[in-house]
């Protein structure tokens, strides 16, 4: 990689990259990292998941591997956005015990990586939660996300915003009357589905009724979490797993994000495109 480039992971011989996935239900993108380390020949291990609910079946899965578990209830100790959103004052409180409640579970991995040995390398999100604070900071440019949404589409005045964030992307860019949507793999920032696109997965037409309903986008959903999250996330394992991603410290695009790189080649802002290249395989050893 080029000395103005920052590598997300850089590979240490006969050492695998450590992966810790964070779930909020039902384990999709955790049976994907999985697979992925199976395959990799021991180039990739998924060391631990966190959870923020209780008995969910990404704790079974998990548990099923052999792999650790820190499950804590996110809303027994934070509370419901729904129910604090409107309030200024609740909001606060509700985003100041949400940064507490990652700060504790850093503490938790930290401890983790001293019994077990091991450093985590990589945090991987099938997660409800914004995180920030010591955990965000901690693992800097080392949290990837997959968002079933097409964050390179901008709106705003200066058209730098990007569109098709938070809870519902799909739904919204459905009734916006766009007939195909895909997932984005990104590096997580500080705010709702920041950060540089590290990878955009394939496009997966909609064939559901019209007008889109809630419904009809959900069942879209699924579809895509197969043909598009799956291919799109493993691309990107495999990738960081070999020292192969990173991000050029040098140039940003011109919302301000850092330029993604592959293999020493710039990318462009919705990083690798699937829907024109092949997904990403392992080199051989």
């Amino acid at each position: 990689m080029r000395p103005d480039a920052h590598l997300i992971y850089k590979p240490v011989k006969n050492k695998p990259m450590n992966i810790a996935v964070f779930a909020s239900g039902g384990g999709n993108n955790l049976l994907t990292a999985i697979k992925i380390a199976h395959l990799s020949l021991g180039k990739i291990c998924v060391c631990l998941v966190v959870t923020d609910r209780l008995a969910i079946p990404a704790i079974d899965i998990a548990k099923s591997h052999g792999i650790p578990v820190i499950a804590k209830d996110f809303e027994k100790e934070c509370g419901v956005w729904g129910e604090c959103k409107n309030d200024p004052i609740k909001a606060q409180r509700y985003r100041m015990a949400g940064e507490r409640f990652h700060d504790a579970i850093l503490e938790q991995m930290l401890d983790h990586e001293n019994i077990a040995h091991e450093t985590i390398d990589l945090i991987v999100l099938s997660y409800h939660r914004l995180i920030q604070g010591k955990l965000l900071r901690h693992f800097n440019h080392r949290i990837i996300n997959q968002h079933p949404g097409d964050l390179t589409i901008m709106q705003g005045a200066e058209n730098k915003q990007r569109k098709y964030v938070g809870l519902s992307p799909v739904f919204d860019a459905l009734r916006d009357g766009n007939s195909k949507t895909r997932t984005v793999n990104f590096l997580v920032g500080e705010g709702c589905d920041d950060g540089e696109i590290l990878c955009s997965g394939p496009w997966v037409t909609y064939k559901g009724k019209v007008p889109v309903t809630r419904e009809s986008a959900l069942l879209h959903e699924m579809c895509q979490k197969k043909m598009s999250d799956r291919p799109c996330l493993m691309s990107v394992l495999i990738a960081i797993a070999e020292g192969r991603l990173g991000i050029s410290i040098d140039d940003r695009h011109p919302d301000g994000r850092y330029v993604t790189m592959l293999d020493n080649k710039k990318l462009p802002y919705g990083g690798y495109d699937l829907s024109i290249k092949d997904p990403i395989s392992f080199r051989s050893k």
